[in-house]
């Protein structure tokens, strides 16, 4: 049975309008029909948060006449009132983790993992010499790097003051990207390297080409873009082992770091998510545990050559065609299921 015409809809939030752009490919290489009018679709995705899915049905009136999947993740362990109401809108949702599912289930609709899209980017070694140059490193130095932002669910500050335990002298190298400035007192740790200027997609991958180990000490992941693609380099990870990169990282391929289960602490934060009285949680991670495995990392890094490689092997299992054929697979029982012969596909209206 064919596949039905999509309509695709991406959000303009950067990580999430990549992987709306890589599942969209996905979907015109697997050779479903793809089309920019919700009008003429007979099912329309919604890559983007719950708050924008009354937006987009007030853009789209036709909406309410379409199965609609919403493509959503979400980062801590629940849902608040108003993301149950906007998910409630929608006929579906697709998530990309075990993690995200288990949250959006609350919203009473059916959910389908539906991973983000690995492909490690082509090495540009021009580019990459460019990058150490900038960065004032050298070809022996070790490199341990993340690519964040300044809040409290990324947590950058537990693995600046992990790596400040763990290398008081600096030796190795420990490149924070960020899109804004780091406060002071981080960007003088020792070995510490801010770099704050706009990066493209060959920059990133060009640290991703020169650093050995990335490190995210995240409270809460939907998946984590940054995780996959360096493994997908052959890179070690370090990163808490808690939320949706646990869809992909185990022992065996990285080196998960132990944390605490609280309520989120800063009231600021609960409030952006949504939050007012009720008392969501995500991880901090054990700073304690984070230091030794980023010894480990250093001092031990012929010991971690098998599983550099188990995490270049099995990001294969998020290439492109595996992932679109989840995708085609989803659609095609759609259709399946909901379609009359000779008619059009006309399914659940919104609730």
């Amino acid at each position: 049975m064919s596949t039905p015409a999509v309509c695709y809809l991406l959000s303009n939030y950067r990580s999430h309008r990549r992987a709306g752009l890589d599942n969209r490919q996905a979907l015109m290489d697997a050779g479903v029909r793809l089309v920019d009018d919700p009008g003429d679709a007979e099912i329309v995705v919604l890559h983007d948060e719950p708050w924008s899915y009354p937006g987009f049905l007030r853009a789209y009136p036709v909406l309410r006449e379409r199965h609609v999947i919403a493509y959503a993740v979400w980062e801590p362990d629940r849902l608040p009132p108003d993301g149950l109401r906007r998910l409630g809108l929608v006929n579906e949702i697709w998530t990309s983790s075990s993690y995200c599912r288990e949250i959006m289930q609350a919203a009473g609709r059916p959910v389908t993992i539906i991973p983000h899209i690995v492909a490690p980017a082509a090495p540009d070694r021009m580019a990459s010499q460019a990058l150490r140059t900038q960065l004032g490193l050298d070809d022996s130095r070790f490199i341990f790097y993340t690519i964040s932002k300044i809040e409290e669910r990324k947590n950058i500050e537990a693995g600046i003051r992990a790596f400040a335990r763990a290398f008081p002298d600096g030796g190795p190298a420990y490149v924070v990207k960020t899109p804004g400035d780091l406060p002071a007192d981080l960007a003088a740790v020792p070995g510490v390297i801010a770099w704050s200027d706009l990066a493209g997609d060959s920059e990133i991958a060009a640290l991703h080409d020169i650093g050995d180990c990335l490190v995210s000490p995240h409270c809460a992941e939907g998946w984590g873009l940054c995780m996959s693609d360096a493994m997908s380099n052959g890179n070690l990870v370090v990163a808490t082992g808690f939320s949706g990169n646990m869809e992909y990282m185990n022992d065996d391929n990285s080196l998960p770091v132990d944390f605490t289960l609280e309520v989120i602490r800063t009231p600021d934060t609960r409030a952006r998510f949504g939050f007012s009285t009720q008392e969501p949680r995500w991880a901090y991670v054990d700073e304690d545990d984070l230091c030794r495995k980023l010894r480990s990392a250093h001092y031990r890094w012929s010991d971690h050559d098998i599983r550099r490689a188990a995490a270049k092997a099995s990001m294969t299992a998020f290439s492109a065609k595996a992932v679109g054929q989840r995708m085609v697979d989803r659609l095609t029982a759609l259709s399946a299921d909901q379609a009359e012969p000779g008619e059009r596909l006309r399914l659940v209206r919104f609730g």
